[in-house]
């Protein structure tokens, strides 16, 4: 009951969902609820600024999640909009002074939204395992998902298990420890290689710096020597051009 699983496909925006009038129990494990569970937020939000009130709690993971997605730049922000007296709403996405339907926006949000929403919907001592939180976002966005991860982590004692193919979320997971924001206690890191028919996970050793003491070979390409090659031709042509 503690385990919050979302898995690396989820699933895609629809124009308009039917929600139950409460705050569901859990997302799934492809985050069909996730937006349920931002409509519940939502509606909560709506209904203590039409009272002139403050934001109920049930409001909170409707704000945060607004905050992550502009953090990431991703959306300036979010709004629900009821379809007549039905229980359909939709979920508008804000930039700048235009909204638009969540199923016409980039795939990367209704991917992602899964994702912020699994983190705060979380209770201390919760464990959230995602797979591949970083599908279809550009590298900043990813870079920030790290920032999540830890914050929430820190604040509310979750714990997150993470399988990544993301070099952006990796790279930020070392700066927060070079910046002491987390230790390396804090964020074991593994590298799942095979052995054989099988698979082993080979633990990584970080310094209190985010280095990687133990590089398994390959494990990023090799991004130096692209720096090289790169700055090699780039001096070679320019040779070439002045003869």
């Amino acid at each position: 009951r503690r385990i919050i699983y979302l898995g690396p496909v989820r699933r895609l925006a629809q124009r308009d969902y039917v929600w139950a009038g409460r705050m569901p129990a859990h997302i799934g494990d492809d985050g069909a609820k996730a937006v349920d569970a931002l409509i519940a937020s939502g509606v909560a939000r709506q209904a203590a600024k039409k009272r002139n009130q403050p934001a109920p709690a049930e409001a909170q993971l409707f704000e945060q999640t607004i905050r992550w997605l502009k953090d990431m730049n991703l959306a300036d922000g979010l709004s629900i909009r009821a379809l007549g007296n039905s229980a359909r709403y939709e979920l508008l996405i804000e930039n700048g002074d235009q909204a638009s339907n969540l199923k016409d926006v980039g795939v990367g949000v209704s991917q992602v939204i899964p994702v912020i929403v699994a983190a705060l919907f979380a209770q201390p001592g919760h464990i959230v395992i995602v797979e591949e939180p970083e599908s279809h976002l550009h590298p900043l966005a990813q870079s920030k998902l790290a920032e999540l991860l830890a914050q929430v982590s820190k604040e509310r004692n979750v714990q997150f298990i993470v399988e990544t193919h993301s070099e952006h979320l990796f790279r930020r997971m070392q700066t927060l420890i070079a910046k002491q924001q987390i230790t390396p206690k804090d964020a074991a890191m593994y590298f799942v290689e095979r052995d054989g028919k099988a698979a082993r996970m080979r633990p990584l050793e970080l310094d209190d710096f985010g280095r990687v003491k133990n590089w398994p070979e390959g494990f990023f390409g090799d991004a130096l020597g692209e720096t090289r090659e790169q700055a090699r031709l780039m001096f070679t042509r320019q040779q070439e051009h002045k003869a």
